[in-house]
Order: structure tokens, then C-alpha cells, then sequence
């Protein structure tokens, strides 16, 4: 399954409130209640993993449109 129109995508550059920036390097639904989590590699290399209410998309194009 594919998380709805418009949400983030793998390779998205996110911010992570108190953890830094990076990007999103995955994604998982969570069946029993439909919501998306995301993990982020963030610059410093660490990894973590966030609700998508809880992301900022960095910037406007996705990944696919970058030529």
C-alpha cells in the first residue's frame, strides 16, 4: 500500500523537530490504525523513526521530478 497523495516520499529532505534534518529513507503503515511512520537518516547519520504528523517537508519537488 502507498501512503496518500501529496504525503512524503523516500528520498524527501525532512526536518525532525529536536532531532535535526535529513531524509527519508523509509516508510511503514501501521494496519490496526492507517497511520504512515517514516524512518529519516538525518545528516549527522544517525536514524530515526517518526509518525508523518510529525515531519516537515524540506523542499517542494519529489524525488522522481529531479532531472
Amino acid at each position: 500500500m502507498r501512503p496518500p497523495a501529496g504525503r512524503l516520499c523516500i528520498g524527501d529532505r525532512v526536518e525532525v523537530p529536536q532531532a535535526g534534518r535529513g531524509r527519508v529513507v523509509g516508510e511503514r503503515l501501521v494496519a490496526s490504525n492507517g497511520a504512515w511512520f517514516y524512518t529519516v537518516t538525518l545528516d549527522d547519520g544517525a536514524t530515526v523513526e517518526r509518525a508523518d504528523y510529525e515531519l516537515h517537508r524540506l523542499d517542494d519537488h519529489r524525488p522522481e521530478d529531479r532531472r
